[in-house]
């Protein structure tokens, strides 16, 4: 009888050791996932501060796969997002050195699309622009730091192109006119800040 009690006590301390050890396992593992963001198959590449300034993941064959951060000196964060089979894919975002985000928007397949926004230092909105997939025409917004819109218009290949407007800083139009492959084109029309025509500085881009 006693020999029976013994094997029992003695089996019943080797299920604690292996469940103490499964625990153990068990964490450590969950510690060398959470130590490692990147996706599976990709590796954790540079040094976070104090250490470095920039850390990303890759693959193998070197190309970027999944998150991408970049620090300031000051060791602040300064930009992160995430790559997809070496190309910048989904929302990235970048900060002034103060910690103010200076701009953000989204990514696909390596090229912008849809609304950037971008910043003042103080953090007001500084731009919008509007990115059209699969072209290469954006359409943006600017403001002043005090909120009053300053002009709009638009880009076709990183050239100005069709309508554009700027204003006073009293919300009056102050100028108007169309660029043409990055050139102003036909007539442009200028006003003053109380919104009569400035005839001294109308022009005429038209060309024979």
């Amino acid at each position: 009888m006693q020999l029976q009690r013994s094997r029992h006590l003695l089996l019943a301390s080797s299920h604690k050791t292996l469940v103490a050890l499964a625990v153990v396992v068990g964490t450590a593992l969950g510690c060398s996932k959470a130590s490692n963001p990147c996706p599976e198959g990709a590796r954790l590449h540079g040094r976070a501060p104090p250490e470095g300034t920039l850390q990303w993941c890759a693959k193998p064959d070197g190309k970027k796969h999944g998150r991408w951060v970049e620090w300031h000196p000051n060791g602040k964060l300064k930009t992160e997002g995430p790559y997809v089979d070496g190309k910048m894919e989904g929302h990235w975002v970048s900060y002034f050195d103060t910690g103010v985000k200076q701009f953000e928007g989204e990514y696909r397949g390596g090229l912008k699309q849809g609304v950037w926004t971008l910043y003042y230092e103080e953090g007001q909105k500084n731009r919008e622009e509007v990115h059209s997939a699969g072209s290469q025409e954006v359409k943006w917004t600017a403001w002043r730091s005090d909120g009053q819109k300053w002009a709009e218009g638009t880009l076709l290949a990183q050239r100005a192109q069709g309508l554009y407007s700027e204003w006073h800083s009293n919300g009056v139009l102050a100028v108007q006119g169309h660029y043409a492959n990055g050139e102003k084109a036909g007539e442009w029309k200028y006003w003053e800040l109380d919104g009569k025509p400035s005839l001294e500085a109308q022009g005429d881009f038209s060309r024979d």
